[in-house]
């Protein structure tokens, strides 16, 4: 009787297998690096160079990972993590109406009709493309919106039942973004605590969205049905993007992974377009400070 298997299999040009792994663990168990870097490492690194603009070239020429590294390797992971949700469902929002409009109304807190969403798109308070075209708006270090809406004549998407914009009254639609393996532990005081004025979008990385929502009800007896959102129930497509880059993002914190094995096969470390965008960022950011060498 004849058994077959089923593998995830890369090779290199010439045909010669390079790694594999069995569907079935890459799937349900602890999936290769090597594997993943090829199938995710392109889409992953433009992300942290055009979005986040935390890699560049170093003065020797070496890729460089831009973040403050800190001793608990979980949070630094989980900030970077967080970052790229932003950055993911920003890009996301900008190329799809649909997407838009319900991040739009769940921000707003109001359904949005889509004439209205259309009118509006997102910025990341800490994204680099906000930082360079809409300097006014960019603020990484805002603790409550991630990201916020503006229309073409710069105006801020307001919270319902806010008729005009005033800086001193009116509340500015906005998200909070969180992404975290132990969201009982980094989410849920912060909701019981009531810290944030807009809605969450809560990344779970390990699956403990529902538990959060019943520890609170439980516990506060709140339904949080419209203020902490998953991302599945909006974008699937998008939070099964950043699952792809979990493991990724956390080999690269603890120096398992380099930023140039994003780049795939030894040929493209030299690749002109690569380097010249890479050295352009550098350029652009020469005096960014705590940069780690990985």
């Amino acid at each position: 009787m004849n058994t077959y298997s089923v593998d995830i299999v890369v090779s290199d040009g010439n045909g010669q297998i390079l790694c594999s792994q069995p569907f079935d663990e890459f799937r349900y168990g602890t999936k290769s690096i090597e594997i993943q870097k090829v199938m995710y490492g392109k889409e992953l690194l433009d992300l942290l160079v055009d979005e986040l603009n935390v890699i560049r070239y170093s003065e020797n020429g070496k890729l460089i990972l831009g973040v403050i590294l800190q001793s608990d390797i979980n949070r630094t992971a989980m900030q970077l993590l967080g970052r790229i949700a932003e950055a993911i469902i920003v890009r996301n929002c900008n190329r799809d109406c649909i997407v838009n409009q319900s991040y739009f109304s769940i921000a707003r807190k109001k359904r949005a009709k889509k004439k209205t969403a259309d009118k509006f798109f997102a910025l990341g308070t800490g994204l680099n493309y906000t930082k360079n075209n809409y300097p006014k708006y960019y603020n990484p270090s805002d603790t409550q919106r991630d990201i916020v809406w503006i229309n073409s004549e710069g105006e801020l998407a307001l919270m319902k039942n806010q008729d005009k914009y005033s800086t001193t009254a009116a509340k500015i639609a906005g998200l909070q973004i969180k992404a975290t393996k132990n969201g009982i532990k980094y989410v849920l005081p912060d909701i019981l605590q009531g810290r944030y004025d807009v809605p969450i979008i809560y990344f779970d990385i390990e699956n403990d969205y529902q538990k959060i929502l019943s520890k609170v009800y439980k516990e506060a007896h709140i339904d949080l049905e419209y203020d902490i959102i998953h991302p599945n129930a909006v974008d699937p497509q998008g939070y099964d993007e950043f699952l792809h880059y979990v493991d990724l993002v956390y080999a690269m914190v603890d120096g398992r992974l380099s930023p140039e094995d994003l780049i795939i096969g030894a040929s493209n470390y030299n690749d002109i377009l690569i380097k010249n965008a890479l050295l352009s960022t550098t350029l652009s950011n020469i005096d960014m400070p705590n940069r780690i060498v990985i």
